[in-house]
């Protein structure tokens, strides 16, 4: 890969992005605003990086590094005063900081502080260097992890050992979500634009009709567009509907979509919520009072290789309403130790593992036995 274009809500999470897909050496071609979202363009290829290299090297003058107003033999007293007064002004103003921004870079800092052991890792003492923590930590795994596995661990009165926090992890990330699900008639799927959602929907329908249960049937399930605009004819979701011979049905309203519920209490309905209706508060109160209903289940479609910046975001549309998360994607980009740790940390349940494009016979339910070896493996 030689170029990589990202399109996110602020720079910081496409910078994230263009450095995790392209490599912690990748330069950044252009960065434009675009409506809302910002634009960055950046490259890994050899010859950008040494083009951006050298321009680096072209350091200004000595006039330019002092004073942005020419020099010259003749400036009198008067002269000065002014290009002193002239500098002070542009110095105040290039070093303004704002409360906002410097609140961002106290936390920036924290951040990075509490991630920090105050010393380097290939230094440490044999007998340190051999504890379990550490061990973890070199792995990518973070403290706050770490602490709260072997916390967990503490209380089961089980040995702190490398595998039994693999383990532990792999035991507090997933749900056991098979029967839940079947034994779930209003399905509701969320997530952002891009992580697959709509495809999710197609899978767990396909799943449905897979089992053996006569009573899944192409009458019984019905794929639901839940959106404030309308969706295109051809969009995915009625592609999908064709392919599986369901009726697709399409609300942008609260209240015709609770009617419909109502009326089709035997049907099993699949729902694809959009973005919009994810950021509505009244869908968010309808939501809260809606799965206090068993038979009624919220899953969260999470992109894997997503920032942290981006799933905190996400998670902030479904504060409390403790939904249920399917991993997607997990063809195309590889779970580390990060990952792991950022799920635990922002308290994520894994229910589903998917990869990108077959519906049929293409969702996993995550299991801890599997992925603790996954965490072992890797």
């Amino acid at each position: 890969m030689t170029q990589h274009k990202v399109l996110s809500d602020d720079s910081m999470t496409a910078m994230d992005e263009i450095s995790r897909v392209l490599g912690q050496d990748a330069v950044i071609l252009s960065t434009k605003k675009i409506g809302e979202k910002i634009e960055i363009i950046g490259s890994n290829d050899i010859k950008d990086i040494l083009k951006s290299n050298k321009k680096s090297k072209n350091k200004p003058n000595f006039k330019e590094l002092f004073s942005q107003v020419p020099l010259s033999k003749n400036i009198g007293k008067n002269d000065i005063k002014t290009v002193k007064s002239k500098n002070d002004k542009m110095f105040n103003e290039q070093n303004f900081i704002s409360a906002n921004d410097l609140e961002n870079f106290k936390t920036e800092i924290k951040s990075i502080l509490n991630q920090t052991i105050i010393t380097d890792l290939t230094s440490l003492d044999n007998n340190i260097e051999n504890t379990n923590f550490i061990k973890l930590m070199k792995k990518g795994y973070s403290k706050k992890t770490i602490n709260r596995i072997f916390e967990y661990l503490n209380e089961k009165e089980i040995p702190l050992s490398v595998n039994n926090f693999y383990r532990g992890l792999a035991e507090k990330l997933t749900y056991d979500l098979k029967n839940t699900l079947l034994n779930s008639k209003t399905i509701f799927v969320s997530g952002l634009t891009g992580v697959g959602k709509t495809t999710i929907c197609a899978k767990i329908a396909s799943y449905f009709l897979d089992q053996s249960n006569s009573s899944y049937n192409c009458k019984s399930i019905s794929l639901i567009n839940l959106g404030k605009k309308s969706p295109n004819k051809i969009s995915n979701l009625f592609n999908f509907g064709r392919v599986l011979n369901l009726n697709v049905n399409t609300f942008s309203e609260i209240k015709d979509f609770d009617k419909y519920l109502s009326d089709n209490q035997n049907k099993i309905a699949i729902v694809d919520v959009s973005k919009d209706f994810l950021e509505d508060k009244n869908f968010y109160n309808y939501l809260k009072i809606s799965l206090s209903d068993n038979r009624k289940l919220l899953l969260n479609v999470i992109q894997s290789g997503i920032n942290i910046k981006s799933l905190e975001k996400q998670m902030t549309y479904l504060d409390r309403l403790n939904p249920v998360n399917v991993l997607t994607k997990l063809d195309e980009i590889m779970v580390n130790s990060y990952d792991f740790s950022m799920y635990n940390d922002l308290d994520c349940k894994l229910g589903l593992l998917s990869g990108t494009n077959n519906i049929i016979d293409s969702i996993a339910f995550a299991n801890s036995l599997i992925l603790a070896q996954y965490m072992k493996e890797n």
